[in-house]
This record gives structure tokens, sequence and C-alpha cells, in this order.
């Protein structure tokens, strides 16, 4: 049984406690604010276990500096046809996280999974503002079209 003053304690400390364990592991900032391959696929790997609204003090910075890196690269070049996944017509704020995760799989040097891909995107969403009905049933339609092409995809 908690105590009154030890439920008080976790009720006041929650949401501040909450926010210290999802941003905790966040990668340092580049050195002399250049960005390589290295930190941007430990950054990438960080940003798929926070949902869009997480550390915005942090966030937004870590994006920009991903995407942008990306879109420089000579290497690393990522396609995304947006019928392809059909979450995005629901929540297009998460075109971003498809880009970063399907780059993830180039820096790592692995084939991409659709499906996994879609799994990991989900669990971005789910912790979002965006998450709805809509929204997972629009995933789940995502995650059939995704098993289907793998299987496709594999000889």
């Amino acid at each position: 049984m908690v105590s009154a003053l030890g439920f008080g304690w976790w009720v006041f400390w929650w949401p501040w406690c909450w926010t210290c364990w999802t941003c905790a592991d966040v990668p340092e900032w580049p050195a002399q604010g250049q960005p390589t391959a290295a930190w941007v696929r430990q950054a990438i790997e960080w940003r798929m276990k926070v949902g869009l609204n997480d550390c915005p003090e942090v966030v937004p910075a870590l994006d920009a500096w991903t995407l942008d890196w990306l879109s420089r690269s000579e290497t690393i070049r990522v396609n995304v046809e947006t019928t392809d996944w059909p979450f995005l017509a629901y929540a297009p704020e998460l075109q971003s996280v498809v880009v970063q995760r399907l780059a993830l799989d180039q820096l790592r040097f692995k084939p991409s999974s659709q499906f996994g891909i879609v799994q990991d995107v989900r669990a971005v969403a789910r912790r979002s503002t965006v998450w709805d009905d809509a929204l997972r049933r629009a995933f789940d339609n995502a995650e059939g079209l995704a098993k289907r092409r793998d299987k496709l995809a594999t000889p």
C-alpha cells in the first residue's frame, strides 16, 4: 500500500520524471555543429523512441540536423511515395519520420523491411498527439500492405 506522502510525491513529480526518462538518452550534439554519418544514425535511432511532441527543446533541432545531413548526403538516397504509406494521408507530419527511418537502414547497411518501417513509425505516432482511431486503422492497412510487399520482395 502506498502512503499518502508517497502517492503525493509521485503525483507531483511524475510529469517531470516522465520528461527526464523520455529525453534522457538524447545524443550529444555533434562536435563543432557538424553532423557525421555516425551521429545521424545515433540521432535517428533515438528519434524512433520519442513522439512528435516529445522533448520540444530537442526534437525539432535534431530533426532539422538529420534531415539536412540526409539531403546533402551523396550516399544516402530516400524516395518516399506517399501512396506507399497510407497513414501519411491522415498525418502528413509523419513524413519526416518515414524519411529518417528509411535512411536509418541505409546508415546501418541493411535492407529495409517495409513492415519494420511501418511498425517503427507507428510507435512514434502512438507517442504523439496525432494518434486517433482513423490513424490506427490507416496503420493497420499499411501493415498489411507492407507485409505483402515484403513477401514479394523476398526471392
